[in-house]
């Protein structure tokens, strides 16, 4: 009985000097670690997290994870405008361990020519031809299931080579061809093909990272020149404050899309590889959208610069420079991280704008945006409506930034707990 008491009191003790050493932890552990604390007890935040991390990864290994070459390279001209080729497990024929499609071969066109050379091949048997839908282009292209042969999944197979580590400066350029899944024979089309033979699903892994990688390097131009004008407007003040909010305020009051446009056509008259026009539009949709975050950077220097460490570090002879980097920026990283990746989905949306208007990227190029552009083709919404599947990644990717940027602004709160 004695023994018993002595554990739990021996346990209980345990528990509470775990529970002290955990509430000092708390208390003394530095800002990002409490935002890391508070963000792990948002669920709809690590749901959305989980999603967001996968698509990336998916955009960014997505010569690894597709099948097939989503360039005209690896145009599939037997299996144009070809609907997603389902994978199965069973079938009447019996049930397989192994997953498994099934062959498709083109079904012949029937065009009836002797339509024509009745009663002299006047109009109404013309009418009669064109009406009867023989020579639209879904009716062209409609293929034959030959659910007797099997095409069996095999994984990490040899497949069409793609950079793995690139760099043109260095000579160095890496290649692999193993992919992660792909069939014995011909082409997987999980999402089905375009008008040109290209397959849906590898062409919006790759416009995932195309369209991602396009808002990182307009996030980081964005911040860039948000601290460079909140930064020396608030630090010093007076007339440079003036004149440095004043260009902010013309920039913030004009509307963003005429300007997008604006610069878009500009772009249109230059003779810009993909690439250059790739990081041209990056940097004009950050370069137009450092307002806010500066006016914000702006305001939080002016309070903190007569502060008695920034007093210090200026009689100890550090430069404005220094002081501005190294003493005020740091103190508002919290929030900066947290606007950065509250800003993503709305970087992207302009970047997807400009594309879906035709004045962003264009074909060949692979973005949400390109893909975007095509589903607002008439035939496309009534004959191939599997390539609305670069919609719904558009979507979850929107939707996944918004929620952890939401969470994010929770967790960095630091009010958010006391208001529960």
């Amino acid at each position: 009985m004695l023994s018993a008491i002595l554990r739990r009191s021996r346990s209980a003790s345990t528990d509470n000097h775990a529970a002290g050493a955990y509430d000092d932890s708390y208390y003394t552990a530095g800002q990002l670690a409490l935002i890391k604390a508070r963000f792990m007890k948002k669920t709809s935040g690590l749901v959305a997290g989980f999603i967001l991390a996968s698509l990336v990864l998916l955009g960014f290994f997505a010569p690894f994870f597709s099948p097939v070459d989503p360039t005209i390279n690896g145009a599939n001209p037997d299996y144009r405008r070809g609907a997603p080729q389902w994978v199965h497990f069973s079938d009447e024929n019996g049930f397989s361990w192994r997953p498994f499609v099934y062959s498709y071969s083109k079904e012949k066109p029937k065009l009836d020519f002797k339509a024509l050379m009745k009663n002299g091949g006047g109009l109404d048997a013309l009418d009669k031809l064109t009406s009867s839908g023989a020579l639209n282009s879904s009716s062209q292209n409609k293929y034959l299931v030959n659910k007797e042969q099997r095409r069996y999944i095999q994984f990490f197979v040899k497949g069409w080579e793609y950079p793995l580590l690139q760099i043109d400066s260095l000579g160095i350029d890496i290649r692999w061809d193993r992919h992660l899944f792909g069939v014995e024979q011909g082409q997987i089309h999980l999402m089905g093909t375009d008008e040109d033979g290209k397959d849906v699903f590898s062409r919006t892994l790759h416009a995932i990272w195309v369209t991602v990688s396009i808002a990182i390097v307009a996030l980081i131009v964005k911040l860039f020149t948000s601290l460079l004008v909140g930064g020396v407007s608030g630090y010093f003040g007076g007339k440079v404050d003036a004149v440095l909010m004043s260009i902010t305020e013309a920039v913030r009051v004009i509307p963003p899309i005429p300007v997008y446009l604006a610069c878009a056509v500009a772009l249109s008259q230059l003779d810009l590889t993909p690439v250059q026009r790739y990081f041209a539009i990056a940097v004009v949709i950050g370069a137009l959208d450092f307002a806010a975050l500066g006016r914000r950077l702006r305001t939080h220097i002016l309070v903190e610069r007569n502060q008695d460490y920034v007093l210090a570090a200026q009689l100890s002879g550090s430069s404005h420079l220094r002081v501005i980097w190294r003493h005020l920026v740091p103190s508002f990283t919290s929030y900066i991280i947290v606007d950065t990746l509250i800003n993503f989905p709305y970087v992207i949306l302009a970047e997807t704008s400009l594309s879906f208007l035709g004045l962003g990227l264009t074909e060949p190029v692979n973005s949400l945006g390109v893909l975007l552009q095509k589903a607002q083709d008439p035939d496309i919404q009534q004959n191939m409506i599997w390539q609305f599947f670069p919609v719904l990644v558009f979507v979850a990717l929107i939707m996944a930034f918004v929620f952890v940027g939401d969470a994010l602004r929770d967790a960095a709160d630091p009010y958010s707990e006391r208001n529960k």
